[in-house]
């Protein structure tokens, strides 16, 4: 009982620092991105905080239960009470974690205000990409001064120049390069999130018990990877196994709730299971097959140590 109050203590404090620490880098994210723009903004801008925290519940979702998983096998804790005290965990602090987004919207969103960018950053001779990688623009005279001298560069055509002595148009709000772009990999898991919190969202307006019904499911197929996560003696190469093995679960769980996807299953199955269920039965089902896998993978070993 001792190692389950621990497993406990370990989950809430897992989920509870991960969804802080991804809500903050969310907001740092924000930041930057309109801390870069030019022309900048010239009056103060405010995010919202409680946007940036809730975005991060799936990334907590997942993580409290891989970084669970990995602390169970290594305490050699018994598989399916661990399952059970995870499932009732992860349904309750996401759950938990919604009714608080909700009460942070009604009392405006936590939103952080941050200082407008001081004048006259930008001097005479200003290069700026206009468009990715085809235009740049020179700026003659103050950048900030809209109908001020320029001269264009134009790529596509041999690199091509244009001096406008008057612009006839203010220069489009552009991000500058300060930093190389997010790698693709990286990209595709905020977009995952990103889409896997639209999809909580939309299942906890609908109530508790429907909530339940896909967190629950989701959370099932998620603890049947633990099986994955035991597969060496190095605890910390499982755990990036098991990472790797998460991540793909995160896209399949994004390509099930792709529109086009849930029209085709809703096609197939949709005369004789609500279509709402779908999803997590899906779920459900690949994680009481992994689950029988890992039991008769279990009992073999079983045998062949006893014979």
């Amino acid at each position: 009982m001792k190692n389950f109050a621990k497993l406990v203590l370990f989950f809430c404090l897992s989920f509870t620092g991960i969804l802080v620490l991804a809500g903050i880098l969310g907001l740092l994210q924000e930041w930057v991105g309109l801390a870069v723009l030019f022309p900048p903004n010239r009056e103060a801008f405010s995010v919202s905080a409680a946007a940036k925290v809730g975005a991060a519940l799936p990334a907590a979702f997942y993580l409290s239960i891989l970084l669970s998983l990995s602390y169970a096998t290594r305490r050699r804790m018994v598989y399916p009470l661990v399952c059970a005290v995870i499932l009732v965990l992860s349904f309750a602090l996401s759950a938990a974690g919604f009714f608080g987004l909700d009460i942070l919207n009604q009392m405006g969103g936590l939103r952080i205000r941050a200082k407008a960018a001081p004048p006259e950053l930008a001097k005479p001779g200003l290069m700026l990409g206009s468009s990715p990688g085809t235009v740049q623009t020179v700026f003659l005279e103050d950048p900030y001064k809209p109908d001020g001298a320029r001269v264009l560069l134009s790529r596509g055509q041999s690199g091509a120049l244009y001096y406008q002595r008057q612009a006839n148009s203010p220069v489009s709000q552009v991000q500058l390069p300060f930093a190389g772009p997010q790698s693709r990999f990286f990209r595709g898991i905020d977009a995952d999130f990103a889409r896997s919190f639209r999809v909580f969202s939309a299942w906890f307006k609908e109530g508790p018990l429907t909530y339940g019904i896909y967190a629950g499911s989701l959370a099932l197929f998620l603890l049947s990877l633990g099986c994955l996560v035991n597969i060496s003696f190095w605890s910390l190469a499982n755990l990036f196994f098991g990472a790797l093995v998460f991540r793909g679960a995160l896209a399949l769980e994004a390509f099930l709730n792709l529109p086009d996807i849930h029209e085709l299953l809703s096609a197939f199955a949709g005369n004789f299971i609500p279509e709402s269920l779908i999803n997590p039965l899906i779920f459900c089902s690949l994680g009481a097959l992994i689950l029988l896998y890992s039991a008769l993978v279990y009992l073999a070993r079983g045998r062949r140590a006893d014979g």
